[in-house]
């Protein structure tokens, strides 16, 4: 069995990588763990900026560079963490970094790994939000060929 935990600053939990982790262990499965530097996050952290004044109208491009190089740091850094807990617990664990649309490159990751199953996190909303904001978490929902466990945190 082939599990994938999908993780980006946006979807993730210290909760659903710990069930991720013992649900692995106890079903003797796989697990990859990919880190999605999804492409909207700087660009909505600079929308953001923008519009309450703390920067300009156009963000540099160091700047631009300094978030996207942080992004990609802490994505290292916390797939290494998952990776050193994983081998503590006898689980095989392979990690990746992809960049791009979380639920596109989750979908990628699913197929080229052939994945049973997939855990995801999300924060918990109303259903009248869910029914007005469609999200990348619905789309994997909606799309993904296996079985999903979702966290809500």
């Amino acid at each position: 069995m082939i599990c994938i935990l999908a993780l980006s600053t946006t979807f993730q939990s210290a909760e659903a990588i710990d069930m991720a982790l013992e649900f692995v262990q106890q079903k003797g499965a796989s697990l990859k763990v990919i880190f999605v530097l999804d492409s909207g996050v700087p660009g909505a952290i600079f929308e953001k900026l923008t519009d309450i004044g703390f920067i300009g109208d156009k963000p540099s491009q160091e700047l631009q560079e300094a978030v996207a190089g942080e992004y990609r740091k802490q994505a290292v850094a916390q797939l290494e963490e998952i990776r050193q807990a994983a081998l503590s617990k006898g689980v095989d664990c392979e990690t990746a970094i992809e960049q791009g649309e979380f639920a596109d490159q989750t979908l990628g990751a699913i197929m080229k790994y052939a994945a049973d199953m997939l855990i995801i996190s999300r924060t918990r909303q109303s259903q009248l939000s869910r029914l007005l904001v469609s999200s990348a978490v619905d789309k994997l929902i909606r799309q993904a060929p296996c079985e999903i466990k979702v966290f809500e945190a």
